[in-house]
């Protein structure tokens, strides 16, 4: 087993340092649960945790019932807003199994059966290593100044106002400047359907309001997306500037990945985000990664689904 660990820990090492930070968020939950493991068997906690085995089933179920509910509720209200969809459909059917797979459970042990758990555990070890990952890019050292910071714009309200939200963004971002780290906030986001002005206009008055002089302010009111944020602020830099990136801390490991794919280094900053809005902030970006990376994500659950078939 040691082995096995100092394996995981140099990948964790590597990653960290090459700027995965999902990939070492994966390394180190992995790591985590070999050395839980490792002490419970030790401690013979596995017999204690078995007796306790209907209470945490039932926490489980909890979880997964609150899980599923969310994720019919989001999908509903993707497909009343942007119409059908495969992909809406399909998280549909995802809120299904989550809902009843608990119950059914109780009736029939069969090879499915366990299959769906397997497969709810694998994707559960992703959402586990995102807010891992998040936590290992927020520790990651940055230059003490940078010379740009793009402000990642999101959904104002229907009355041009900042979200609770956005507005921990903006709040970040004029401390930051106000602190001499940064020479110039480049605020960025296009305008929705349903929001009277464009975000980076939104966000660039209420920085006015803290403080922060018109001239240090720079607009970018056309990106309808994260990547385009990044894409359409850096058309608007000089190459060799230094430039960092600042949005919620749900939503920096996404943000990363898509700076890491334009190929331009990054500092990276994080604004909390309100308790009322982090689960549902987490679970969406958690989706939305698995979007992102659907491919390495479909091979990896075919790859262990294989594996528990055949052993």
């Amino acid at each position: 087993m040691w082995w096995l660990l100092s394996l995981f820990g140099m990948g964790l090492l590597l990653a960290y340092w090459r700027r995965y930070f999902w990939l070492a968020g994966y390394l180190l939950t992995l790591v985590g649960g070999l050395v839980g493991w490792y002490l419970a068997d030790e401690l013979a906690l596995l017999n204690w945790l078995l007796k306790l085995q209907m209470i945490m089933y039932g926490l489980v179920s909890v979880v997964l019932w609150g899980v599923g509910g969310w994720f019919w509720r989001f999908a509903h209200q993707l497909l009343r807003r942007r119409g059908e969809s495969i992909a809406y459909r399909g998280l549909q059917l995802v809120a299904i199994i989550l809902l009843v797979l608990p119950v059914i459970t109780l009736g029939w042990q069969t090879k499915m059966i366990q299959l769906l758990w397997l497969s709810v555990g694998y994707f559960a070890v992703g959402l586990v290593a995102y807010v891992v990952g998040s936590l290992l890019l927020l520790s990651y050292p940055r230059q003490r100044q940078v010379q740009y910071l793009i402000v990642l714009g999101s959904g104002i309200r229907a009355d041009g106002q900042l979200t609770a939200t956005l507005r921990r963004r903006v709040q970040r971002a004029a401390k930051i400047y106000h602190g001499g780290k940064t020479q110039y906030l480049v605020v960025s986001g296009g305008q929705g359907s349903d929001e009277p002005i464009s975000e980076a206009q939104a966000m660039a008055s209420a920085l006015l309001k803290l403080n922060v002089p018109h001239s240090a302010i720079i607009l970018e009111a056309h990106a309808t997306s994260t990547r385009e944020n990044l894409q359409f602020s850096l058309a608007q830099l000089p190459a060799t500037a230094t430039v960092g990136m600042l949005t919620n801390d749900f939503h920096l490991l996404r943000a990363a990945l898509y700076a890491r794919r334009l190929r331009r280094p990054f500092s990276y900053y994080g604004a909390t985000t309100p308790l009322t809005y982090l689960l549902r902030g987490a679970l969406r970006d958690y989706l939305a990664l698995l979007v992102m990376t659907r491919w390495a994500q479909l091979v990896g659950w075919l790859v262990l689904l294989g594996l528990e078939i055949w052993l």
